[in-house]
């Protein structure tokens, strides 16, 4: 697919989510009530964090006074979805907790919804990853092969979908968030093994961020070879390659398994690589400075030579 009909394409899809998600999203009972909930005034807010503090101390206090804490949690969850892919895509509510989207009494509405502390809610936090699958089945089955899973299931400590991606925001976590998410368990103090884990895993993105690099050179490479009229079969195969690699990091990362991803992004590189290099263009020198090394190396042996014969 060219840049212009990527940018058609896209466009599209954003004037669809526009027009059609809305339409689609019109008799949802999820959304119309929990875009109604009411904003909060100074004391309120106030309060809340007394309310808040007390459940933390488990102090005992009736589901009234309560009840604008959980408003507000709704508040800020039907937000957060805003912003997310999941609200471009038409994925609400219903689809991950449950209930009946269609009634707009409340009582038959979170008919099924169960609260996620209860081992059978589907956003029970070890039941979390089979819901996410449902959708994301190949992340699912990467992520199953993972020792966080295993350990999951065996009902010790590890993470779950929602770790990384954060609840109702479903965002992804850039390289400082994750060396900074994964140290809370991967340290010298947790001795959750390995340690250096967290270094490892910024050392793989970033190695993942080269391999884009490496792709977005040899896209160049091609894009000229043909504009010269050259033969780019081999070229655009060893390009192929090297964005299918690219594309199918995302759903290996979840496995978990980084020397497996740092092998992976290396056949990667290295197709790209081969790319730029079946185009005709000039190989990279390896050694960082080479071309300032032979220009010196140069001077110097004129330098000998002027000696020699003075």
């Amino acid at each position: 697919m060219n840049y212009k009909s990527y940018i058609i394409l896209l466009s599209s899809m954003l004037l669809l989510s526009f027009i059609v998600v809305p339409v689609a999203l019109a008799d949802n009972s999820c959304l119309d009530c929990h875009e109604k909930l009411s904003a909060f005034s100074e004391k309120e807010k106030e309060l809340n964090e007394v309310r808040v503090k007390h459940l933390a101390r488990d102090v005992a206090c009736s589901l009234e006074c309560h009840a604008t804490t959980i408003d507000r949690i709704a508040k800020s969850n039907y937000e957060q979805w805003t912003h997310s892919k999941h609200a471009l895509f038409n994925v609400t509510c219903n689809n991950c907790h449950g209930g009946d989207p269609g009634s707009n009494i409340k009582e038959k509405a979170h008919n099924g919804v169960a609260r996620s502390s209860d081992y059978n809610s589907t956003v029970f936090y070890r039941n979390v990853p089979e819901t996410c699958g449902k959708c994301h089945i190949q992340e699912l089955k990467e992520f199953k092969e993972s020792k966080h899973y295993q350990r999951l299931k065996a009902l010790k400590q590890a993470p779950t979908c929602d770790t990384c991606h954060s609840p109702h925001e479903f965002k992804v976590l850039n390289v400082s968030e994750f060396q900074e998410l994964c140290s809370q368990c991967h340290n010298a103090d947790m001795r959750i093994a390995p340690s250096d884990a967290p270094d490892k895993a910024v050392i793989a993105l970033e190695n993942a961020e080269k391999l884009k690099n490496e792709i977005k050179v040899a896209q160049e490479a091609v894009k000229l070879a043909k504009q010269q009229g050259k033969d780019v079969t081999d070229a655009q195969k060893s390009l192929d390659i090297a964005e299918s690699i690219r594309d199918s990091l995302p759903v290996l990362w979840h496995g978990f398994d980084l020397p497996h991803f740092e092998q992976v992004i290396d056949s990667g590189i290295k197709a790209a690589q081969q790319a730029q290099l079946e185009t005709g263009s000039p190989a990279k020198p390896s050694t960082p400075g080479f071309n300032i090394i032979v220009s010196l190396a140069g001077i110097f042996a004129m330098y000998l030579l002027i000696r020699r014969f003075k």
